[in-house]
């Protein structure tokens, strides 16, 4: 399962999203893996499994 964050708008919004996406998934108990500068965010759930925060298709 990815989380996806709306597509809309320039490449730097879009980026700032996925971002604030990702700090409230840590704030909730999840950890960042690695990131892929402007586009998604490879995280863990609490239990290890993996997911991926990105942009919607605009």
């Amino acid at each position: 399962i990815d989380v996806r964050v709306p597509g809309h708008g320039s490449a730097g919004e879009r980026w700032a999203r996925i971002k604030a996406e990702s700090e409230r998934l840590v704030r909730a108990g999840g950890a960042v893996l690695q990131e892929f500068d402007g586009h998604h965010v490879v995280m863990a759930d609490p239990e290890g499994n993996e997911f991926c925060v990105a942009a919607a298709s605009a």
